[in-house]
């Protein structure tokens, strides 16, 4: 091991580094407003793909190129963002809805769907802090007209805690209390679980601006092993397609609308024609073309 000692370059160092790595740099005056714009280690991450050992660019690799993949990795970004904000507003209305019908308002506090104590203790701890640290109006309303604050009932704290703590809360509770949030998705509970905590990992890259078309997940969703549709096609969970095909399944078992699932596949066919790896690289099945895995008979 060894102090890292490289001094900080200039956007012209930058391009020159490149250039020596045979890059085709064709506008270095674009290129430079470019790399004002993007973190030049960030750029390099989308360099990888074109590049031999020891960082020398493949034959005929330009730098417009490189662009090209990261505009589009962006906007995957956004269209997977998009896809996943009705499903986690989905995600907060069922389970607020069914344990607070089944197990009253103030469940979550009492204890009384938990299966153990000790997480229970630790997940009312980051809803308080939650709920100290927001600035929702609705709070305010409730403090002034109601006692017990800051006891929220459970379809309000549903909508302060984050995505993460609110699969959290699904991993927690009894699996009776599983069973029924997750019978909507008709899979069992502990997939659904690890499709919950998959879907928060994913929302977090998104959220903080992460690559994402050939990142390798270190959050592997379950793959359903009783359903046929499932088994019929050879998932990568590590992949991205994986966990677009778990977001258009709940979409079609909780009638949310399509319309937000085509544009990221649209994005991923988009990006796979740019080489014949990249498919691949996005955990697309060989041989299988990049659209809707769970297409309706009529």
């Amino acid at each position: 091991m060894k102090d890292y000692n490289k001094a900080p370059l200039t956007y012209e160092q930058h391009l020159d580094l490149l250039k020596s790595r045979r890059l085709i740099i064709n506008n270095p005056e674009d290129a430079v407003k470019f790399l004002k714009r993007v973190n030049y280690y960030r750029f390099t991450a989308y360099c990888i793909p074109f590049q031999k050992p020891h960082d020398v660019f493949l034959p005929g690799t330009t730098f417009d190129a490189i662009v090209v993949l990261y505009q589009l990795d962006e906007k995957l970004r956004d269209v997977v963002f998009a896809l996943l904000t009705p499903i986690e507003i989905f995600l907060r209305t069922r389970i607020a809805y069914e344990l607070s019908h089944k197990w009253g308002a103030f469940a979550h506090y009492d204890g009384s769907m938990f299966q153990n104590e000790t997480e229970h203790e630790q997940w009312l701890a980051e809803l308080e802090k939650a709920i100290e640290d927001s600035k929702e109006p609705f709070l305010k309303h409730y403090r002034t007209k109601y006692r017990g604050f800051p006891h929220l009932p459970l379809w309000m704290a549903c909508e302060i805690m984050s995505l993460g703590s609110l699969s959290t809360l699904y991993s927690c509770v009894t699996r009776d209390a599983r069973l029924l949030i997750c019978s909507i998705a008709e899979i069992d509970h502990n997939v659904f679980r690890s499709w919950l905590h998959t879907i928060t990992f994913l929302r977090n890259i998104c959220a903080h601006h992460g690559r994402l078309w050939s990142r390798n997940f270190s959050i592997s969703p379950l793959i359903p092993d009783k359903h046929a549709e499932w088994q019929a096609i050879h998932f990568n969970n590590k992949k991205l397609f994986t966990t677009v095909a778990i977001m258009e399944w709940i979409c079609r078992q909780a009638d949310l609308p399509l319309c937000n699932v085509e544009p990221v596949y649209e994005t991923m066919q988009k990006i796979s024609a740019l080489d014949t790896r990249f498919a691949d690289w996005m955990g697309v099945p060989a041989g299988r073309t990049i659209g809707l895995c769970w297409e309706v008979e009529e």
